[in-house]
């Protein structure tokens, strides 16, 4: 069984965003050169999230609707006393809920060198705290 290991570095733009990356985990698939096997992909950040869902936009918007409302910025969390090495005060307990519900990574089964993916479905990063740098690592599996 071989691995192959692909790290991305995604520059955010917006606070809360969805960021298709089907094609760029396609592409790493094709670069692995496995066939048959899996692909896991991860996000190395608690306040952003991995997910597949319908490239539609109004879903997108609703997804994120959604999260928002059962997540809002503007409770009383405790995460909000806590203070970095730095000084900073953390902001940004939303955002880690956020990712809980949505789950940090995405296994996609591949066939014949393809990932199995449903007709409408794409694969997400899910940002809840930027605009930000964010690492994914993307490691396919398989013969």
């Amino acid at each position: 069984m071989k691995t192959f290991f692909k790290d991305i570095i995604i520059e955010t733009k917006k606070n809360s965003e969805l960021i298709n990356i089907t094609d760029i985990v396609k592409k790493a698939i094709n670069e692995s050169n496995i066939k048959n096997g899996f692909t896991i992909v991860f996000s190395h950040h608690t306040t952003t999230g991995i997910l597949i869902n319908e490239n539609e936009t109004g879903l997108e918007m609703d997804i994120m609707n959604y999260l928002k409302k059962i997540t809002p910025e503007e409770d009383n969390y405790f995460h909000h006393h806590y203070f970095y090495k730095d000084g900073r005060m953390a902001v940004n307990a939303w955002a880690h809920f956020r990712s809980i519900l949505t789950g940090l990574n995405a296994i996609i089964l591949i066939r014949n060198g393809e990932a199995i993916l449903g007709s409408r479905e794409n694969i997400y990063l899910a940002e809840f705290d930027g605009p930000k740098e964010r690492k994914i690592t993307i490691m396919v599996m398989g013969e």
